[in-house]
């Protein structure tokens, strides 16, 4: 007959974390509109940036 090994019950552990306003949240701010007020709907096109970027 083989040995048994003890049971060892699971268990949960939970840790709450409380942050003040989040990850960088308060590093940045993004407004959509221009100085117009007018908000743009089309991303801006540019030049291809065809460079060859040694690794």
């Amino acid at each position: 007959m083989k040995n048994k090994i003890a049971y060892i019950s699971p268990e949960v552990k939970v840790q709450r974390i409380e942050l003040e306003q989040g990850i960088a949240a308060g590093s940045a701010c993004v407004r959509p509109e221009d100085s117009n007020g007018n908000v743009s709907e089309q991303w801006g096109l540019g030049d291809d940036d065809n460079r060859t970027i040694d690794w």
